[in-house]
């Protein structure tokens, strides 16, 4: 927008002229000339007052158009003015209750074969999310199921939460707890939780996030051939959440479990995960990972080693 200055300029010339005027005619001691002297003084006073105002709107509207305010040398809008630069957008306000804020992805995959094996596989999974300015929060719901040749091979649900809270520095403390059902496990049930202190190894600001964690806790299991004591365990783990692309989130987290209970005896959980948005405004997206779970004291006829590949399509809401 182009801003015409002309009506300010004009007016400050007719100002000045006048006031020449002015100060000759105050010379003189004749009534009519102090008369038409203080006639000049008033005219001039007016076109100061119209160029003021005529400036004061040329400079509201070089504000409109560049998104700044206008600054005055005093405290008022009033007088000598500038154009300064618009204040940096305020951070979100943190949600008003723990129910707000939250971000949820539900992914189903399927796969199959038929012939000379009959092979089928289902993995269904929530996942939600809340970051706010304190807390660090996410929660998962999943659930696999599998035949083989018409057999059942695979019946496993998942149920987990975690939190960080956050310090004004690189340290954070967390706590979480998880919930698993397997059927072709030594138990059927089993229950785990830990609580610690994690630290950001490297941060950042536009890509990567490597958080190492340290703590203590425990787990329970039970049904089947489980012992049913609860058995306390370290911690340590790795999380990474790389954003590739504008459109592809990298993540995977390795975590140990060393038992206290039993030196030597322990737990370890490594996956890792892809996700791409296909379309953005449906929140459409396309996930693919794997998870290894290892158990060095398994349980009679059951395998130290777990491994579940998975893809599916997601969607955002």
């Amino acid at each position: 927008m182009n801003i015409n200055y002309a009506k300010p300029i004009s007016y400050l010339a007719t100002i000045i002229a006048c006031a020449g005027l002015s100060a000759s005619a105050l010379g003189n001691d004749t009534e009519a000339d102090r008369a038409a002297a203080l006639e000049r003084l008033e005219e001039a006073r007016i076109a100061f007052e119209a160029a003021r105002a005529e400036l004061e709107e040329a400079q509201r509207e070089a504000a409109a158009v560049t998104g700044g305010t206008i600054q005055t040398d005093d405290d008022s809008s009033e007088g000598d003015a500038a154009v300064q630069p618009a204040a940096e957008e305020d951070m979100p306000e943190d949600p008003n209750s723990w129910a707000d804020g939250w971000k949820f992805k539900a992914v189903v995959g399927l796969n199959g074969a038929s012939g000379n094996n009959e092979n089928f596989s289902a993995r269904a999974s929530i996942h939600g999310e809340r970051f706010t300015s304190k807390y660090e929060t996410t929660l998962g719901l999943s659930y696999t199921y599998g035949t083989s040749d018409g057999t059942k091979n695979t019946s496993r649900g998942v149920a987990q939460i975690n939190n960080d809270w956050l310090t004004d520095s690189k340290w954070r403390y967390f706590a979480q707890g998880k919930y698993e059902y397997d059927e072709f496990q030594q138990w059927d049930h089993r229950v785990s939780g830990a609580f610690g202190v994690g630290y950001e190894l490297y941060k950042d600001e536009k890509t990567t996030l490597l958080i190492g964690r340290v703590g203590i806790g425990g787990y329970y299991e039970m049904g089947g051939n489980a012992d049913e004591e609860f058995v306390p365990e370290g911690l340590i783990g790795l999380d990474l959440r790389h954003q590739w692309t504008e459109n592809t989130t990298l993540t995977a987290t390795s975590t140990y479990y060393p038992s206290f209970d039993d030196f030597g005896e322990f737990r370890w959980n490594t996956g890792a995960g892809i996700e791409v948005i296909m379309d953005a405004e449906s929140g459409m997206t396309l996930n693919a990972g794997f998870e290894h779970r290892h158990d060095s004291q398994p349980g009679t006829g059951t395998k130290p080693n777990d491994i579940e590949y998975y893809m599916g399509l997601g969607w955002s809401f």
